[in-house]
């Protein structure tokens, strides 16, 4: 009985789901993660979330997942019980964004060095995307421009993988090759 109970409570939290407002425990740890000086900007839901897309060996998906929009990232948090990020994007590392909004299936592809990111999002949210484009493009554009005012020597790029990387560091945090090796 207890299961069938179970299979109701999902089933009904599916129908009636708001594709725009994080759980209470998810919003709860993203403001958590987030700098001082980072706000969200938009919060929607996706069907699937794709990392390093273009090779299938490599590629990382996961299912349901909230794609979060801030003034410094985009990240794609894990939809459970509280926050587990999947994937953190900088705006500032986007060298390329294609978007197709249509009414059937939203889709946004983020290319950044070394990585492309497909976010697909559900048809049911698929009114929730209109002007995702401009809202997207404005928070990069804000992004690199503040970046370019703040430039440091802080980080350099892996060469095998792309990744930004503290420059003191002898090991990429992202594929784990040495640094000086090259």
């Amino acid at each position: 009985m207890a299961i069938v109970e179970t299979i109701k409570d999902f089933m009904g939290s599916i129908v009636a789901h708001n594709y725009t407002e994080l759980p209470v425990k998810i919003q709860d740890g993203v403001n958590k993660y987030l700098k001082d000086d980072e706000k969200i900007i938009l919060t929607l839901m996706d069907y699937r979330a794709v990392y390093r897309a273009p090779k299938f060996v490599d590629s990382n998906t996961f299912f349901n997942s909230w794609f979060i929009l801030t003034t410094h990232r985009i990240i794609i948090a894990k939809n459970s019980s509280t926050f587990k990020r999947f994937r953190d994007i900088a705006l500032s590392d986007i060298t390329q964004i294609f978007y197709e909004l249509d009414d059937t299936e939203p889709r946004v592809s983020i290319t950044t060095p070394g990585n492309e990111d497909i976010i697909e999002f559900m048809r049911a949210g698929a009114e929730h995307c209109e002007n995702l484009d401009k809202r997207i493009d404005l928070a990069i554009e804000n992004a690199k421009t503040q970046k370019k005012e703040t430039t440091s020597d802080e980080h350099i790029l892996c060469r095998k993988c792309g990744s930004k990387v503290l420059s003191q560091s002898k090991y990429c945090s992202e594929c784990g090759s040495r640094l000086d090796a090259f």
